[in-house]
């Protein structure tokens, strides 16, 4: 989608539905799933904070939740350029400042 070709009115209804997009996205987490084991692979939870790797151990059943979450949060972020992309051309438009806009 080609921003500046659009509307005003266009992008502010993009908005609306990326929002709607955004509310289905709950719950997501950041990290990724790797195998550990020597012989036998396992499914781990891995998460670097502030230069330090966590990770957890899950079974089956919550590797599949924990990619779901994972998922949830890379679309989030796919979400959020686009928001960004479309707040930049909208304030780009704007004639005038706007104080104190949410």
């Amino acid at each position: 989608m080609d921003i500046k070709e659009k509307s005003t009115k266009h992008l502010q209804n993009r908005l609306v539905q990326l929002h709607s997009k955004y509310l289905e996205l709950f719950p997501f987490m950041r990290g990724s799933i790797v195998q550990i084991g020597m012989t036998q692979k396992r499914p781990h939870y891995s998460l670097n904070i502030k230069g330090k790797t966590k990770i957890i151990s899950l079974g089956k059943g919550k590797e599949t939740v924990a990619k779901k979450w994972i998922e949830n949060y890379k679309n989030l972020q796919e979400i959020i350029e686009e928001v960004t992309m479309i707040n930049i051309e909208l304030i780009r438009r704007m004639d005038f400042p706007i104080e104190n806009s949410t």
